[in-house]
């Protein structure tokens, strides 16, 4: 089973409208409304790939209350919420289908007190029963508990899982201090640590090594559309996805690690691995539902994921 951690989940809701005319009232003929929140989108696309997946969230109030029912109801996931006494965040964006421009809406996430960040761990150890992966996903909602992560990927390596992180800011720096096995930066994210632009394959390949050098096993750098660079400390491998017809690719970060998650539960080779993910997450793109893609398509798309080495 693969347990995923999201601390700061969110009501994400979508309105489709025409064009934005700022400052009148407009009116959707439609909108979504997921369970968002960079967890429950690897939770929701594991579960679209047909393997078990339970979902961590810290939640509050009604909306919080909308997270855990989402998960469960729409996307058949198994929850464990964490309740803290302020209210879970709703981000909103209006999508203007006429020229296909996303404005994004941003609530601020909710405080946690001390216990509830105790009740957070407690909780946490608890759910790890069954667990042979488990996903560290997003910022934390609070800047007061941003060395979380670190604790709780000492405690998941203890219990004997594995353990993957995909953050950036305070809580990416100090969880990689606590040595995960994989780690998913993105190019900008990997700057911000390593103290240095990664611009050419040199740096780049440098900066995969400053990550093992931390004692992280597996390191995926993200190059968005572009693929990954891939090191597992001996193997390094350059992924490249096939040719899609782009619709959203948010989330498409979110698949990809589902994939690797999927990999690694059942202990898939390296190249393997990486085509599932690297499949996953340009079928995500495809669509406009996070998370929501046919593993027929993720099958067919593998098949195309270019591989060589670095």
């Amino acid at each position: 089973m693969i347990l995923t951690v999201t601390p700061n989940p969110c009501v994400d809701k979508t309105v489709f409208i025409d064009e934005l005319r700022v400052g009148s009232f407009m009116r959707s003929p439609r909108y979504t409304c997921i369970p968002g929140g960079k967890g429950t989108n690897v939770s929701r696309a594991v579960k679209n790939l047909g393997r078990d997946t339970r979902a961590l969230v810290v939640v509050g109030g009604h909306p919080g209350a909308h997270v855990v029912e989402m998960l469960e109801r729409q996307d058949g996931v198994e929850c464990v919420p964490v309740w803290v006494g302020d209210q879970t965040r709703t981000i909103t964006t209006v999508l203007e289908e006429k020229i296909h421009r996303q404005t994004a809406f941003f609530e601020p996430g909710p405080r946690v007190t001390p216990e509830e960040e105790r009740k957070f761990e407690e909780t946490f150890c608890a759910a790890l029963v069954g667990a042979r992966v488990v996903t560290f996903n997003g910022t934390v909602p609070d800047p007061a508990i941003k060395g979380i992560y670190a604790r709780l990927i000492r405690h998941a390596a203890d219990a004997g899982a594995i353990t993957v992180l995909d953050s950036h800011g305070p809580e990416l720096g100090l969880g990689i201090d606590a040595a995960p096995f994989m780690c998913k930066p993105n190019i900008a994210e990997a700057e911000e640590l390593v103290g240095y632009a990664l611009g050419t394959d040199k740096s780049r390949l440098e900066a995969v090594d400053w990550f093992h050098a931390k004692g992280v096993k597996l390191v995926v750098l993200s190059l968005g559309k572009s693929g990954a660079i891939v090191s597992d400390g001996q193997t390094r491998l350059r992924a490249v996805p096939p040719e899609i017809q782009e619709v959203n690719p948010v989330g498409s970060g979110d698949a990809l690690v589902a994939g690797f998650a999927i990999g690694l539960m059942e202990a898939m080779s390296l190249h393997d691995t990486v085509r599932l993910a690297i499949a996953a997450g340009a079928a995500n793109a495809m669509s406009w539902d996070i998370g929501h893609f046919d593993r027929t398509l993720v099958e067919n798309l593998s098949a195309q994921v270019q591989i060589s080495l670095c």
